[in-house]
């Protein structure tokens, strides 16, 4: 049993309206993510007794009936764990936290070797805080955030990053006003293979940046304010879709 946790795999406690925005029902998601886990070799932690005691485990194999975890070294709290009525599974993926309640745990043979099964989760916690990851873009999907100035027709930015708080623009023109603290409403963001998003965004910094051939454009970070969840859920998708192609490519998007 170790004594000591680490942030990351703590239990994370949310108000029943922040969950909402952060749970995963799609079974073919859920399988997914748990792979990567697997795959990755990520640390993960397995929370029973009511949650007053843990051990730290690995992922021995994932489906779409349920995972194999690595059993405890201490016989004691194995026999607990499969005794308890509730386990919290905690783990991360792509940087961002995994947690999901299991119940109904198996010991099992897996590959020769003692483990212990859970079945999959009908939800699956993905808890990504706004400014925990900003995907930066991928040359091959690239973005564009249509700016529409009250006084001006609209102008079309290539988005550089993004999060679930905010994103960063490249700007090249001279004629719209990007000063800090300036607010721009309805702005437009389609994503592929998600949807087109809606939001109200704020002016954060603008800086200067100087390419490889000399020329200097402008970066402009911003903020989304007030994110409803119509534009949240759709943006922590596409995130996620495109951090799981980026690791199942062996490359950074």
């Amino acid at each position: 049993m170790f004594k000591e946790k680490t942030n990351s795999l703590k239990i994370e406690t949310l108000s029943q309206s922040e969950e909402q925005d952060y749970l995963i029902h799609s079974r073919i998601e859920i399988q997914q993510i748990l792979q990567t886990i697997c795959k990755h070799n990520t640390r993960s932690a397995l929370y029973f007794d009511a949650r007053r005691n843990f051990f730290l485990t690995l992922v021995l194999g994932a489906n779409d009936t349920g995972i194999w975890i690595d059993p405890a070294s201490r016989a004691t709290d194995n026999r607990r764990l499969l005794d308890s009525p509730e386990i919290i599974f905690v783990s991360s993926h792509n940087q961002s936290k995994v947690q999901f309640v299991a119940h109904n745990p198996w010991q099992v043979i897996y590959e020769d070797k003692e483990a212990i099964f859970l079945p999959l989760p009908q939800q699956l916690l993905r808890l990504q805080r706004r400014d925990d990851y900003r995907l930066a873009a991928w040359p091959r999907h690239p973005l564009h955030c249509i700016l529409k100035p009250a006084k001006n027709q609209a102008r079309i930015m290539s988005v550089m990053d993004i999060s679930l708080g905010g994103l960063s623009l490249e700007c090249q023109d001279k004629d719209i006003e990007l000063r800090p603290g300036k607010i721009y409403s309805d702005c437009e963001i389609d994503l592929p293979e998600v949807g087109k998003l809606t939001a109200t965004i704020q002016i954060k910094n603008s800086f200067e940046i100087s390419n490889r051939n000399g020329k200097t454009r402008r970066r402009v970070g911003c903020v989304f304010l007030q994110p409803l969840k119509a534009m949240t859920m759709p943006l922590q998708r596409y995130v996620a879709q495109m951090q799981c192609r980026s690791a199942s490519a062996g490359m950074h998007p």
